[in-house]
């Protein structure tokens, strides 16, 4: 019968935890959104596959996936390293002055 196969266990590893990390970052959390959700499973399957072949679609499908987390999580309200580098240079500007 099709469904008396054992079910296969999924491993937490590198690529999992990388894809939680950038899901926080990002503030976007798996229990609230299925495209961050999607993307966690598709993380340990990547880390949980011995054949290749699943490994590479795997490996597609999450980068899809945290393309469209990426495009659906809110905006930063951080400044990015270009805002960081012109605050530097304005305080040495003033400190110069000074």
């Amino acid at each position: 019968m099709a469904g008396d196969s054992p079910k296969r266990r999924l491993r937490s590893g590198a690529v999992a935890k990388a894809t939680n990390a950038e899901l926080a970052d990002l503030g976007m959390s798996p229990a609230t959104n299925a495209q961050a959700a999607a993307a966690v499973r598709l993380a340990k399957e990547l880390d949980s596959s011995d054949v290749a072949r699943d490994s590479a679609a795997a490996a597609r499908e999450l980068r899809q996936a945290m393309a469209v987390v990426r495009g659906l999580a809110p905006p930063k309200e951080k400044g990015d390293r270009v805002d960081e580098l012109a605050a530097r240079a304005a305080a040495r500007a003033q400190r110069a002055t000074a």
